[in-house]
C-alpha cells in the first residue's frame, strides 16, 4: 500500500498543475479507484484514503462536475452514514473550489438534514461538521463575489431555506456534546452558518441567540482559541449585514474579548491575542461608541490586568483605518489620558505602546501628537531612562 500512496501522491501534484482535459475513460478509472480506496472498509490505510481524497480534489481542478458526481451519489445512498473520507472530501470541495459548489449547495444540504439523527459523536459527528463548515463558508464567499459566478444568481433566502433545518438540527441536538473534541467541530460549524443566517432578517433573532451560545463557550472548552477563531469569522460576516448588532450582543462580546485577555490564570498566546485584537476591531468597525465606551470603563476600575487588556485593545482601534474607528480617537486617547498617572509599571507599559501605536498608524491630528509629552514624564519618572514597552 506504500507505493500506491506515493502513486496517489505524485498523481495529486501532476493533477494540480495540469488544466488539460484526460481522456474520458483515464478519469473514469481514475476516480473509480480513488473513490474505491476512500470507502474500502478494510484493508486499506488512513493514509491511503486520505490519498486518494486529495487526487479526487485534485482531479475535480480540471474535471469538476465527474468528480462531485461521484461525491454526490454516495452521500445520497439511502439508508446509511456515509464513509467519512466521503464526507471530508466534500469539505475539501468547498473550501478549494468555493464558487463552483454553489449549484451543489441544496442537494448537498438536503442529504445531510435526512442522515443527522444518525450521526453520533466522534469522527462521523466532526466529518458532518466540517462539511456543513466549508460549505456555510462557500455560500458566504459566494455572497461576496456573485459576479464572478457563471451560473444564474441565486439569492439570500434560498441558501438559508436549505441551511437554516440543518443549523436548527444541530443547535437542539449538538450544542451539549461532553466531548472537548465535539464541541470544536460543533462550534465551528455553527459560527459558519450562522454567517449565512444573519443575512437573512427572518432568522437574525435566532443566530444572535447563539451567538451568545458561541460566547459562553469560552467557559466551557480548554482550547478557546477556536471560539475566537469563529467568533472573528462571524464578526467579518456581518460587516456586510446592515442590520446593526443589537446593544447587549455587543457589551457580550466585549466582555467575553476582555476577559480572554486580561485572565492571568491562562493568558493566551500572541497569535490568539491578536485574533482577540481583531474581533474587537472588527466589532468597532460596526458599533464603534459602544465599543469604545466598554473600554474605557474598564480603564476606571477593576484589576491591573484589565487596565492591560483595555489598553492594548485600544491601541489596536488607533491602528485601525477603518472611517468609523477613526472618528472615535479622540474619545480613544481622552481614554487613555484617565491612567496616564497609574502607578502601575505594567500600564505605564501599555500607555506607551498605545502611543508607539497611535503614532505610527499616521495621524497628524494636534490631539495625537499631544500624548507625546507624556513620554517625557515616563522620561524624568524613570531617572533618565524610557521605559518602553518590549
Amino acid at each position: 500500500q506504500g507505493g500506491r500512496v506515493e502513486t496517489y501522491r505524485e498523481l495529486e501534484s501532476v493533477l494540480q498543475g495540469d488544466d488539460g482535459c484526460l481522456p474520458s475513460g483515464v478519469v473514469n478509472r481514475l476516480i473509480a479507484e480513488a473513490s474505491s480506496d476512500m470507502r474500502a472498509a478494510q484493508g486499506v490505510t488512513g493514509d491511503m484514503k486520505t490519498a486518494a481524497s486529495d487526487v479526487l480534489v485534485a482531479l475535480a481542478r480540471s474535471h469538476f462536475h465527474f468528480v462531485m458526481s461521484e461525491l454526490q451519489s454516495h452521500l445520497k445512498a439511502m439508508g446509511k452514514v456515509p464513509d467519512e473520507t466521503v464526507l471530508l472530501t466534500l469539505g475539501k470541495m468547498a473550501r478549494s473550489y468555493a464558487l463552483r459548489c454553489i449549484p451543489f449547495v441544496g442537494m448537498t444540504l438536503l442529504a445531510l438534514r435526512t442522515m443527522l439523527s444518525r450521526v453520533g459523536s466522534g469522527q462521523i459527528l466532526h466529518a458532518v461538521c466540517s462539511v456543513l463548515e466549508q460549505w456555510s463558508k462557500g455560500v458566504n464567499a459566494y455572497f461576496c463575489n456573485r459576479d464572478q459566478c457563471p451560473f444564474p444568481r441565486k439569492g439570500v433566502a434560498q441558501f438559508c431555506e436549505a441551511i437554516y433545518p440543518v443549523f436548527r438540527y444541530v443547535v437542539a441536538n449538538w450544542l451539549d456534546c461532553k466531548e472537548e473534541e465535539d464541541k470544536q467541530a460543533v462550534l465551528g460549524a455553527v459560527a459558519a452558518m450562522m454567517g449565512v443566517l444573519l443575512h437573512e432578517e427572518q432568522h437574525q433573532e435566532h443566530a444572535w441567540e447563539q451567538l451568545l451560545w458561541l460566547l459562553h463557550q469560552y467557559q466551557e472548552v480548554r482550547d478557546t482559541s477556536q471560539v475566537t477563531k469563529s467568533l472573528g469569522y462571524v464578526l467579518e460576516m456581518l460587516e456586510g449585514v446592515p442590520t446593526p448588532i443589537p446593544r447587549g450582543t455587543a457589551l457580550a462580546i466585549s466582555t467575553a474579548v476582555h476577559h480572554q485577555l486580561s485572565d492571568v490564570t491562562k493568558e493566551p498566546g500572541p497569535a490568539h491575542k491578536a485574533v482577540l485584537s481583531r474581533c474587537i476591531v472588527l466589532q468597532a468597525r460596526m458599533c464603534p461608541e459602544e465599543t469604545v465606551v466598554f473600554l474605557h470603563s474598564q480603564l476606571s476600575g477593576g484589576s491591573k490586568a484589565g487596565r492591560v487588556a483595555a489598553l492594548g485593545l485600544l491601541a489596536a482601534l488607533a491602528h485601525s483605518d477603518a472611517p468609523a474607528v477613526r472618528e472615535k480617537l479622540p474619545q480613544v486617547v481622552e481614554a487613555v489620558r484617565s491612567v496616564c498617572n497609574d502607578p502601575s509599571a505594567q500600564v505605564r507599559r501599555a500607555v506607551l505602546e498605545f502611543i508607539r501605536e497611535l503614532l505610527s498608524s499616521g495621524s497628524q491630528s494636534c490631539w495625537a501628537w499631544d500624548v507625546v509629552g507624556h513620554i517625557f514624564i515616563e522620561f524624568s519618572r524613570t531617572s533618565g531612562r524610557l521605559v518602553r514597552a518590549e
